[in-house]
């Protein structure tokens, strides 16, 4: 069964021509659900597979630079190309720590 709210949405949009805007909407949506619950999304890419230990301890460490009392929701990405170390995806920003992206930099530098 569908709310009169929802059911209301889907008319305006339906009348305005904007049906394909339902799936920016409801991502949008649920981004401020996460943000009212106190969730923070954050990726981790590495080169292999992380053990559970290893994503408790990188976990941890991010805990200390969100508010207190916010959940940390990780999503964890395998990336052979990176060859080691991480990459962090925490909403807009991001924190380079791979080997490959060290190699590069050594590589601009050293021509």
């Amino acid at each position: 069964k569908t709310s009169s709210v929802t059911l209301n949405l889907m008319t305006v949009l339906a009348g305005n021509a904007r049906l394909n805007a339902i799936v920016g909407i409801a991502d949008t949506y649920v981004q401020l659900m996460k943000a009212k619950r106190g969730e923070v999304e954050a990726t981790i890419i590495s080169a292999e597979p992380l053990n559970k230990t290893q994503t408790a301890a990188v976990q941890d460490a991010m805990k200390s630079q969100f508010p207190a009392g916010a959940k940390v929701v990780l999503e964890t990405k395998v990336d052979p190309s990176i060859l080691g170390g991480l990459q962090i995806q925490i909403g807009d920003k991001f924190l380079d720590l791979s080997v490959g992206s060290r190699i590069e930099e050594v590589g601009r530098t050293a021509v």
